[in-house]
């Protein structure tokens, strides 16, 4: 547990199954960092392992693998938690360790601020300051760009920081009153509006052949999807076209494309990696994001001016993601093999491409990374009164 540094105390809690909460949080961090340099200590960790509910957090991780390889479990498990809202005592039942060990964890931490990244961890944070007698402040931020399920609908949440206001209005169906939501805008990270290097020299450093519509596939950090078995099947039809493919750390995976990209081929390119670091050099190289719909990914994609191609959904806070993208044209569905090489079909041999892109610009997204640390730094202060932030989407 790192709580050495001066002034307030602010405690980010989040769990790694994927980077869309991790991300966020890091995000914000840096710019709190930035603006306040040494003002305040900031602790960013991956709660159920830190507390040592080591059972509770394996559970966690697996059972985010389980909903990436079967989505349906998923999606049957968001409905549960919906048709059991206003009813959280089961989360005491089937998490009691990590319940009992994140209380005992905000204890010796002593935060001022507790600013949450998942569900779960906002309400051991609720819970705790209830448990305790404990005064530090609960801040929410709702990494799901267009949604706000049960367990985002916290009532001892001092505030929720929400990205747009279809997840205001969520939140608000859950009973959560008005005053308490704040339209921030989703945090994305500076090195995303910042790259240091040019396309063409990631290009060159790749091996991208130029002219060439260059698509960058990924499924999370964990590399689990159908998106993978979709690239085998292109590869059968020789598009010219360039593949980055992002394995993560799927060892399994990696060695798959690994052989794919061993084989010759007259037009397509295919480039395996396996987890990166670079993912803003590599997005800024592509032309279209494709795979899964995850919140970090889309939106860093769609910060950036690139539309996605989405293969699947988990669940459905992620299905809001695709939504916005078919509603707005900024982005697809292509659940299948044949619609999958259809859609990439089109990418060579019409402008498609650039009229998303077109599209993305026109919906002038702002992020809201500056705006969310704005927000904690004013609740740490004391300073009285919520404001809405900038609306972002449409």
């Amino acid at each position: 547990m790192a709580v050495q540094g001066e002034g307030k105390r602010v405690l980010m809690t989040m769990l790694e199954v994927g980077l869309g909460h991790k991300s966020p949080a890091i995000a914000v961090k840096d710019s709190l960092e930035e603006l306040w340099p040494g003002k305040y200590t900031v602790d960013i960790v991956d709660f159920a392992r830190e507390s040592g509910a080591a059972a509770d957090d394996r559970a966690l991780k697996r059972s985010w693998d389980l909903a990436l390889a079967f989505p349906v479990s998923a999606r049957i498990g968001y409905l549960l938690v919906e048709l059991n809202h206003g009813n959280n005592s089961y989360i005491d039942f089937f998490f009691r360790d990590f319940v009992g060990k994140g209380i005992a964890y905000i204890a010796g931490y002593r935060p001022d601020l507790v600013f949450a990244t998942h569900g779960l961890c906002l309400y051991i944070a609720v819970k705790a300051r209830e448990v305790l007698g404990l005064d530090f402040k609960v801040v929410a931020c709702v990494v799901d760009p267009f949604d706000g399920y049960s367990w985002w609908a916290n009532d001892g949440a001092d505030v929720l920081l929400v990205a747009s206001e279809q997840s205001r209005e969520r939140l608000i169906e859950h009973g959560i009153q008005g005053e308490k939501i704040v339209i921030t805008g989703f945090p994305i990270h500076r090195k995303f509006f910042h790259i240091q290097r040019e396309r063409s020299h990631v290009a060159d450093e790749l091996g991208l052949v130029p002219g060439r519509p260059t698509i960058l596939v990924t499924s999370g950090g964990q590399g689990i999807g159908k998106v993978f078995s979709f690239v085998e099947a292109l590869c059968m039809t020789d598009m010219p076209l360039n593949l980055v493919v992002i394995s993560g750390r799927s060892h399994r995976t990696k060695a798959r494309m690994d052989k794919l990209a061993a084989r010759e081929r007259k037009n397509t390119r295919l480039v395996s990696l396996g987890y990166v670091t670079n993912i803003n050099e590599l997005i800024s190289a592509c032309d279209v994001v494709a795979g899964k719909a995850g919140a970090s990914t889309a939106m860093e994609a769609f910060f950036m001016g690139k539309p996605v191609a989405f293969t699947e959904w988990a669940t459905y806070n992620d299905r809001y993601i695709i939504s916005f993208a078919l509603n707005f044209k900024v982005g697809w569905y292509a659940p299948t093999t044949l619609s999958f090489l259809h859609l990439l079909g089109t990418f060579t041999t019409t402008k498609i491409l650039d009229e998303y892109a077109e599209n993305i610009g026109a919906l002038a997204l702002d992020p809201g990374t500056e705006r969310v640390a704005r927000h904690v730094a004013r609740i740490l202060e004391g300073e009285a009164g919520v404001t809405e932030g900038q609306q972002w989407t449409p």
